[in-house]
């Protein structure tokens, strides 16, 4: 059996009926879903259970040649 990691930290889900606020309307944001799958959408379907902003990109790092 293979044993199974995932790498997090920083930022945290929020979670709107534990009384964090909502995202902004017509935001993309990445969601979390009741069986624990995070995509990416837009807020208010019924298996949303939580939030988070999108990583902001970082342009100056992307456009480094690497030699």
């Amino acid at each position: 059996m293979t044993e199974q990691r995932y790498f997090s930290g920083g930022q945290e889900f929020l979670y709107p009926h534990a009384g964090d606020p909502k995202p902004p309307s017509n935001t993309k944001v990445l969601l979390l879903s009741k069986g624990g799958i995070c995509t990416v959408g837009y807020w208010g379907a019924t298996w949303c259970i939580g939030w988070l902003p999108l990583p902001k990109r970082n342009m100056e790092k992307e456009d480094e040649r690497h030699t």
